[in-house]
């Protein structure tokens, strides 16, 4: 009976541990399949994609992962950190394999530069890449920049990158025509001119045509940076999660949610400094704060200084009486600066058109909304400041005698719902009614009479002799 019971208690145990490590031994088995980590760089490029680059190359080379793909959806972004992310793909120790998609995707200017940056490229049919030409917005429009040094580093600079790649091969040429000439390509006329290797709808459809594909990196009399051969056939796609940190630099570090921080900040210390004691001043310096930190401190002293004459404009306004004229200054001073600090001109960044003009309408929307608010709160102080005394308005209305009361004599009278004390010309009975005549502190002067009209002005007096009206 004994021995029977000891063997079922070895049963049980080897059962608990065949549980225990069976799920264990499925995931290994399913880890020794190929992986693929997916990155994505979508919205303008700027400090935060490249952090987000970094810790994706990183997590992907020490993941043991196949290659690292990067989806783009981008209008371009910052050039500082457009080469140092290329710089990052390029010397990466696995494939790096770039697909512009889904459908209807885009990378224009620096995603451009980034989709040549990687190993093998691919786009999903409707996708465009191109428009690599730095443009700015000024009075007549679009104007694209000639200035020869941003034009030929843009150009040489995209050039490199071509030319590493010996296989397989791209065309060194369209970086030119890229840059110089605005050149926009879709899916087939990019694999057609050799800046793409293939047409891809999806990335399951990308991973089989690049499996088996050599990737030779190398710079000409140099050794090579890459020599490898892709091996992605049905791998895994396992989706990047970066750290919080990055999610968070990358909220603030968008171009147009880092500007839209520095007007709201701006607004909120003026009313802080307006009326303190409500904590708006603290707030709108915590705003500003996390605004500089978006933008990277490349803030040019003549924004700085057009906002800050703004501030001070619009708390002299809040704090004297005018005209408005300095509080209309004030605003058109934060508007101009806010165009100022907008980040996007060349070389720092290469973004397309399309960017530029919802970045200025997304920027100019708001502040013009604040301005609007603020130029009405002013209207509405100035109106109260220069209000004459609402007690005078009292003369000429009518008012009910309560109680009875002798001429000359103090008595109360109903005037709007309210009791008031009143001395009347004549004997009142009550419930007589009586008319304002003046307002002598707290005291009516009041009269079973109506009061006189008031004179007539001069100039309307001549007025009506010019359009031949009789006064009396």
């Amino acid at each position: 009976m004994r021995r029977g019971a000891v063997a079922g208690n070895r049963i049980v145990l080897v059962l608990v541990i065949a549980a225990l490590f069976v799920p264990v031994l499925a995931l290994g088995a399913r880890a020794q399949g190929p992986r693929v980590l997916v990155a994505e760089i979508a919205g303008a490029i700027d400090q935060s994609t490249l952090e987000y680059m970094t810790e994706a190359v990183n997590e992907a080379v020490q993941g043991g992962y196949a290659a690292l793909v990067i989806r783009f959806d981008t209008p371009g972004g910052a050039l500082a950190e457009t080469e140092a992310i290329a710089s990052l793909l390029l010397s990466a120790r696995i494939p790096v394999l770039g697909w512009v998609g889904p459908v209807g995707a885009h990378a224009w200017s620096a995603g451009t530069i980034l989709l040549q940056a990687t190993d093998v490229a691919a786009m999903a049919p409707g996708a465009t890449i191109g428009s690599v030409q730095p443009v700015v917005i000024g009075p007549g429009g679009f104007e694209p920049v000639t200035d020869p040094k941003i034009v030929e580093a843009v150009v040489e600079s995209l050039r490199a990158k071509i030319v590493l790649h010996v296989q397989p091969p791209r065309n060194e040429s369209l970086a030119r025509r890229f840059v110089v000439d605005n050149l926009n390509l879709n899916a087939s006329d990019a694999v057609r001119l050799r800046a793409t290797e293939f047409v891809a709808a999806s990335l399951p459809e990308f991973l089989a045509l690049a499996h088996g594909q050599r990737v030779v990196i190398q710079e000409a009399g140099a050794p090579p940076v890459k020599d490898l051969v892709v091996s992605v056939a049905g791998a895994e796609l396992v989706e990047f999660q970066s750290s919080l940190r990055v999610r968070f630099l990358g909220v603030l570090s968008d171009p147009l949610i880092s500007s839209l921080f520095l007007i709201l900040g701006i607004y909120l210390l003026i009313f802080g400094l307006s009326a303190p004691g409500h904590g708006a001043e603290i707030a709108g310096i915590i705003v500003l704060l996390l605004a500089l930190v978006g933008l990277g401190f490349s803030v040019d002293p003549i924004a700085i200084l057009l906002l800050v004459i703004g501030v001070i404009f619009i708390v002299v306004e809040l704090k004297t009486p005018g005209f408005g004229a300095f509080g209309i200054a004030g605003i058109l001073a934060i508007l101009i600066g806010a165009v100022f600090v907008a980040p996007l001109r060349p070389p720092q960044f290469v973004v397309s058109p399309d960017y530029q003009v919802l970045f200025l309408i997304g920027l100019l929307a708001p502040s013009g909304a604040f301005g609007g608010f603020l130029l009405f709160a002013l209207y509405k102080v100035m109106e109260i400041r220069r209000r004459k005394p609402a007690i005078g308005a009292m003369v000429g209305d009518e008012a009910v005698a309560v109680d009875p009361i002798r001429a000359g004599e103090t008595g109360y009278v109903q005037y709007t719902g309210e009791l008031w004390q009143a001395i009347p010309k004549e004997d009142l009975a009550p419930d007589a009614k009586v008319y304002i005549h003046a307002v002598d502190g707290i005291v009516l002067r009041v009269s079973a009479l109506p009061p006189p009209p008031p004179p007539e002005s001069p100039w309307r007096r001549r007025l009506g002799g010019l359009l031949g009206r009789r006064t009396a």
